[in-house]
């Protein structure tokens, strides 16, 4: 897809400022941002120069819908996006312990690394990650394992809820649809310390004209390797839904891409993937068959992916 691979190669070509940051994996990039535009008329933006699991994509999309932040959940799925990530409160009081348990022996920086590493693994709770925000800003989290283990959307104080923003904007574009406040946002600065990551992807709004419904999405951090191919084909997806739940047509997708940058680890998958040929987009279909609406919409039956022709894999690993 040129509009992707166009700021791929500008960052691989062009930037040369090598930049330390918090993962301690240095980064090149754009500091004055980029912009990504694609017309949903020319096909699903599913990235074909390096095959790209759609599934597991709309498996994280439900779970963002749907308000869930239990990675257990995803897990069970078998979907490992969330992995690598964890509550840092939780995390911090665990590490701690582990690491006043150990004293009095001489333990190396890499050692706590891989005991900190080991922790965020194994802990469930996300925090009130991107989904929380999107169907309970504002609202109390709580996180009750027999709670979660019966509903694992029961995260929040029901004398607390918050604001549902997705249920707002899906009655603005069905009864008010010239509304300019159509805007979902994950950005809570109140819920940073649970949060798992800030949101990268910090909110999208909804604009209609002439009869389609445009998508545009605000990015603050973006990996250009591996996690924006994943995040265009997320808001393709969710733009499809929310047209869908309106009757309208899909229209414009847009990213705006602020720190836009790749790892110095990718380079070299960068570079195999500027070589190669982009094939023509695939379709993207939501069946009418099981459609309960966008917020009832699962991710298992909800889509129906045609045409996708890809290269083969390319790896790289996730900069925590």
């Amino acid at each position: 897809m040129k509009a992707y691979l166009d700021i791929l190669g500008d960052i691989y070509r062009n930037c040369s400022d090598i930049r330390q940051n918090r993962t301690g994996i240095p980064d090149i990039g754009i500091g004055h941002g980029a912009t990504f535009v694609h017309d949903m008329d020319m096909g699903f933006p599913l990235i074909t120069t390096k095959k790209m699991g759609l599934k597991n994509i709309a498996k994280e999309l439900e779970f963002f819908l749907r308000g869930i932040t239990d990675k257990k959940w995803l897990t069970d799925r078998n979907c490992k996006i969330w992995n690598e990530w964890a509550n840092p409160v939780k995390v911090e009081q665990e590490y701690n312990a582990r690491i006043d348990a150990l004293k009095h022996v001489n333990i190396t920086d890499k050692a706590k690394q891989i005991v900190r590493n080991s922790i965020m693994d194994s802990e469930r709770d996300l925090g009130p990650i991107y989904g929380f925000q999107w169907r309970h800003f504002g609202g109390e989290y709580q996180w009750d394992q027999n709670r979660i283990e019966r509903d694992p959307t029961d995260n929040f104080n029901p004398q607390k809820p918050g604001i549902d923003q997705v249920a707002n904007a899906i009655d603005k574009i069905k009864n008010n649809p010239n509304d300019r406040r159509i805007i979902v946002s994950a950005w809570n600065p109140v819920d940073f310390p649970q949060m798992a990551l800030p949101p990268c992807h910090m909110m999208h709004q909804l604009i209609i004209r002439n009869g389609k419904l445009n998508l545009i999405w605000t990015q603050r951090s973006c990996d250009m390797f591996l996690g924006i191919p994943y995040n265009i084909a997320s808001y393709a997806l969710l733009l499809l839904l929310y047209a869908k739940e309106a009757g309208l047509k899909p229209g414009i997708l847009k990213g705006e891409l602020h720190d836009a940058h790749i790892y110095t680890n990718h380079l070299n998958q960068v570079a195999t993937q500027l070589k190669r040929k982009p094939y023509p987009l695939p379709h993207v279909e939501i069946p009418d068959h099981n459609w309960r609406g966008m917020l009832n919409w699962h991710a298992n039956d909800g889509f129906k992916l045609t045409d996708y022709i890809y290269h083969e894999r390319l790896r790289g690993d996730v900069a925590r």
